[in-house]
């Protein structure tokens, strides 16, 4: 969705061209959706292997990934977050290769791997989070903050079973992904105010 502002009759906005603060509803939506689709995929898929884990684990990222990489080659971003979003875009993809590359490559790389992306995320969402405030901060901080818990069970766990990894990953995808849509939602609802400067979209 993309953020507007608006401005009473007969006063030029003081911040030209500033970009909104928060992520398009489209984004945060396709995003969650993606999360939720893929912990579903891990949780239900009969016969799990650690080779077909990987697999869904990097297609996942990888779709992420390009995800953010469209949202970084659009207009509603001043050019430093167009060059934070498009590198963290470059991260997933580059994660997700290695994961489908490596799918059967032990369970503790794949949960390295996982944890690092999780991280990734969580500290993206922090950093978003600072250009917010309201409901759009507390969402994306409580968001962000999961996702940090996320990867370091991910990274910290000793010796993960495949049976573990399999739950942990799917439980979270599903928790965090819901997380995302319910934000998307209240974005769509609320329109929540973007950084001082600009009128609430």
């Amino acid at each position: 969705m993309m953020t507007t502002f608006s401005w009473h009759r007969g006063h030029a906005p003081t911040h030209r061209g500033r970009a909104p603060s928060v992520e398009p509803f489209w984004q945060v939506l396709s995003l969650g959706v993606i999360t939720v689709l893929f912990g579903i995929a891990v949780l239900a898929w009969p016969g799990q292997t650690l080779h077909l884990l990987g697999v869904l684990a990097g297609v996942w990222l990888i779709v992420l990934g390009v995800s953010r990489a469209v949202a970084a080659l659009g207009r509603t971003q001043d050019t430093a977050r167009r060059v934070f979003t498009g590198f963290v875009a470059a991260v997933l993809i580059v994660a997700g290769i290695a994961c489908v590359r490596n799918a059967a490559g032990g369970v503790l790389l794949l949960a390295t791997i996982l944890g690092l992306a999780w991280l990734l995320s969580g500290f993206t969402q922090l950093a978003i989070s600072l250009f917010t405030k309201g409901k759009a901060r507390i969402w994306l901080t409580t968001l962000g903050v999961l996702s940090i818990l996320v990867g370091l069970a991910f990274m910290l766990w000793p010796g993960p079973s495949l049976t573990t990894l399999v739950l942990l990953t799917g439980i979270s995808a599903l928790i965090i992904g819901a997380g995302e849509v319910a934000y998307a939602l209240q974005l769509r609802r609320g329109r929540p105010a973007v950084e001082s400067g600009g009128a609430p979209a």
